[in-house]
């Protein structure tokens, strides 16, 4: 496991039943503590807890032999199922070592992880295993949905903000194409962070060199293409958010006259309407079906030129009298080779039903499970062009 993947999970502890009165009629109480694997890669990252619950619970990381703390969760508490609490752990440089996970209700449920060593030959590396599955499984209102059997994998990066540790992006990578098909994210003033712009070019943990673009120096072919961002560096400022824009998976192979001009154009728009509702869920991506042009990173991997751009975006305000129960949606979508104006604007908009009808996947697949299917439809087959709020 590399980082955080979201993926088909894996029962990592068996249910522990326990009766709530001695009342030989009383129904038993499931309890179900689970990750996405129990085996840590050794340069750290973060992957996500589920705990399946009835009533109030305290979850804790238990550390063997008083060894100084090295992992943490982003909750302590809880009640209910919980699908979506992070575990952070730090880069091992030591031997294998292991934590365990401990569930409290109604009696105590744990579950040991292990974490490699130098001297371990498991994590890290294209030998550690890859997680893939359903995006739905984090609930998050930004996601498209993943497919089994595309050979694509779906991570996710999250970045610190306060004592908490939240989202920062989600992507879906192609080892073949080495470009992410999206790139989603929440955007609002809070998550803007402030700071400037790191251009700290680097390499994304969660996948080996071999895996992704190298590009610290730009494309081969740099004076055609830029190193296009999916999730624009000005959407996050905080400076451990910004570095993570500038890994290869956050680039695509980008012509300059499309990158500078309406590209820059949207993502300004983009931000703009953030600006003015509790969250602006994004989701950016490319298509690299039916292209036959690559460009190369520092190290000569081939990179697929992608045909054509997409954004996709979610509105959400608590306070608004527009969209429906509080939500609006429109999506774009050029040509790479587009040579219209280099500003875009709500005219170019259109309904995501359409701009799905063109990816041929499914955009926003949990918001059904948010405002239930009626209204999902609706909010998908809204035209954008006559919403106030894309104006």
């Amino acid at each position: 496991m590399r980082g955080r993947s979201i993926i088909s999970l894996v029962t990592a502890a068996i249910a522990t039943v326990f009766a709530c009165t001695p009342k030989e009629d009383t129904p038993a109480v499931e309890t179900r503590l689970s990750t996405a694997t129990t085996s840590l890669d050794r340069k750290g990252g973060s992957m996500f807890v589920s705990v399946q619950a009835s009533g109030d619970w305290t979850l804790e990381v238990l550390f063997k032999d008083g060894a100084e703390p090295w992992a943490t969760l982003s909750a302590t508490s809880g009640s209910g199922s919980k699908s979506d609490i992070i575990l952070t752990y730090e880069e091992n440089t030591g031997e294998e070592r292991s934590c365990a996970l401990s569930l409290i209700l109604r009696g105590r449920t744990e579950l040991t992880l292990t974490q490699a060593g130098n001297s371990s030959s498991g994590g890290g590396g294209s030998s550690s295993t890859t997680h893939k599955g359903n995006s739905t499984k984090a609930l998050w209102l930004e996601l498209p949905e993943t497919k089994d059997g595309d050979k694509l994998d779906f991570f996710t990066h999250d970045m610190p903000m306060g004592t908490k540790a939240v989202r920062n992006y989600s992507y879906y990578w192609d080892y073949e194409a080495l470009v992410a098909h999206w790139v989603a994210y929440p955007l609002n003033k809070s998550l803007y962070g402030s700071g400037s712009r790191s251009d700290a070019w680097g390499l994304d943990p969660l996948l080996t060199e071999a895996e992704q673009p190298v590009l610290y120096k730009g494309f081969k072919e740099s004076g055609t293409y830029a190193r296009g961002h999916q999730l624009p560096s000005a959407h996050r400022l905080n400076y451990q958010a910004n570095v993570q824009t500038f890994y290869g998976v956050n680039m695509t192979p980008q012509r300059h006259t499309f990158n500078e001009g309406v590209w820059l154009s949207l993502e300004t728009l983009v931000k703009t309407w953030s600006s003015s509702c509790d969250t602006l869920y994004c989701v950016t991506g490319c298509v690299v079906d039916g292209s036959s042009e690559v460009a190369h990173d520092n190290d000569g991997k081939e990179v697929k030129i992608p045909v054509a751009y997409w954004k996709a975006c979610l509105r959400y305000s608590s306070a608004g009298t527009t969209g429906i129960n509080g939500y609006s949606a429109c999506g774009f979508y050029f040509d790479h080779n587009y040579s219209g104006t280099a500003t875009a604007s709500s005219a170019m908009a259109i309904s995501i039903d359409e701009l799905e009808k063109k990816l041929g996947i499914d955009l926003f697949v949990n918001l059904p499970a948010k405002v239930g299917k009626t209204a999902s439809d609706q909010i998908e087959a809204q035209d954008p062009k006559t919403v106030s709020v894309w104006k």
